[in-house]
């Protein structure tokens, strides 16, 4: 009976403690839409910037360079700023990465060289530096660690919307009004969010504390390198190598076979916005690593249907499971990054979790061109099975380290 009420009581302590830390849901609302505007603003770019690089001069070398600037800048501001948003506080270097992001696109709007387009994509990946991890991280430490599946899936879905609205924007309204002048309305927006951004209440107050350099990095492997990371990092960057696999071959293989490849990635983004909010509440009840297991072994299954053929309506199932499969595994990474870390390492975990996001795909993408160059479609797709399962494997093998979730 002792042991019940002691509990009890750590429970309604716990409860005042997270209630004390809760936003109001208009706050919520406004940091998952700036959430939303840190991902919209690269997610518009992405069906366009080929073009527009090349309309403003650019080789087809040097085309690719200014695409694939982007994330050589991304993967490394992410973890490096990542520590920043816990040193200087959230709210700030949301501001300031969102400021970032719309002087970026001003600049892309203004652009009438391809080297100051490729100065553009410089500074717009040091801004998603700042605001992916400081986005999350604010939504983090608004979230309740009994729900923190639940509120990384809403999160999450921000994503999800900023992914298929933004694909879909993309190349609709640019050839409408064009891309400069839609690069420059999406400037504004992001001018006004930027500013609008500061209306968020401070929930988190950084340490004092000054480090050297040493003490720095330390702090940073302390983080980055922790056992119970590996289950969210390695299963997101398995997820975002396949998605590499499928944004550089198999929209390829869905073109020669007649296909609108861009509606058919609509189906997998649709279902993963489907399954955000169940897969986070399911992992707040199951566990994060039972339900990683689930998402990675269906993404397996999805590149299983691609490799039988390119008839209907197989790509439309594959895409499905591979849907479910991201909508699974995303929340409950997410979620379970949350909860192993503390408020100030969570710019750290969520910094080094976002440049997993967009390494997944700089990696996916190349490794898949050759393979697809070098082999066959078949060879290509079997990498998608093969590279989930192995890590479903070390997910098994190190989950004694993760049944305390």
């Amino acid at each position: 009976m002792r042991k019940q009420i002691s509990q009890d009581s750590l429970d309604v302590a716990e409860g005042k403690s997270q209630k004390n830390l809760t936003i109001g849901r208009k706050y919520v609302f406004l940091a998952l839409t700036l959430s939303f505007m840190v991902n919209f603003d690269s997610n518009a770019a992405i069906p366009i910037i080929a073009k527009y690089s090349l309309d403003l001069g650019a080789s087809l070398l040097f085309m690719g360079f200014i695409v694939g600037i982007y994330s050589m800048v991304h993967i490394p501001s992410n973890l490096i700023f990542g520590r920043l948003v816990d040193k200087f506080g959230r709210k700030r270097l949301i501001a300031f990465g969102i400021f970032l992001d719309g002087l970026s696109l001003l600049l892309y709007a203004l652009a009438q060289d391809p080297f100051f387009l490729l100065f553009g994509r410089i500074i717009h990946g040091i801004g998603g530096g700042f605001g992916g991890p400081a986005t999350m991280a604010y939504i983090s430490d608004a979230t309740s660690q009994r729900r923190s599946g639940r509120g990384m899936a809403l999160y999450g879905m921000s994503i999800g919307f900023s992914n298929l609205i933004g694909f879909m924007l993309g190349g609709l309204v640019a050839q409408i009004i064009g891309a400069s002048n839609l690069f420059f309305v999406i400037a504004i927006i992001l001018f006004i969010m930027s500013f609008t951004s500061l209306l968020l209440p401070s929930i988190y107050q950084p340490s004092k504390e000054k480090l050297n350099l040493r003490n720095e990095i330390k702090q940073f492997r302390k983080v980055a390198f922790r056992k119970s990371m590996i289950s969210p990092y390695f299963s997101m960057l398995a997820m975002m190598f396949n998605m590499g696999i499928v944004t550089t071959a198999y929209t390829l293989m869905l073109d020669d076979a007649g296909y609108t490849a861009g509606m058919i990635l609509s189906i997998m983004v649709i279902f993963s916005i489907l399954i955000h909010y169940p897969a986070g509440k399911l992992s707040d009840k199951i566990g994060y690593t039972k339900v990683m297991l689930i998402g990675l072994l269906l993404i397996a299954s999805a590149f299983g249907v691609f490799m039988i053929s390119l008839e209907v309506p197989l790509p439309m199932i594959g895409m499905a499971l591979l849907g479910v499969g991201h909508g699974l595994i995303f929340p409950s990474s997410a979620g379970m990054v949350k909860e192993k870390t503390k408020g100030s390492e969570s710019g750290v975990a969520t910094g080094t979790f976002y440049a997993l996001i967009v390494a997944g795909v700089a990696i996916g993408g190349p490794v898949s061109g050759f393979a697809l160059q070098m082999y066959n479609t078949q060879f290509t797709l079997a990498l998608g099975i093969i590279v989930p399962l192995i890590v479903a494997i070390i997910l098994v093998v190190f989950f004694k380290y993760l049944k305390n979730e």
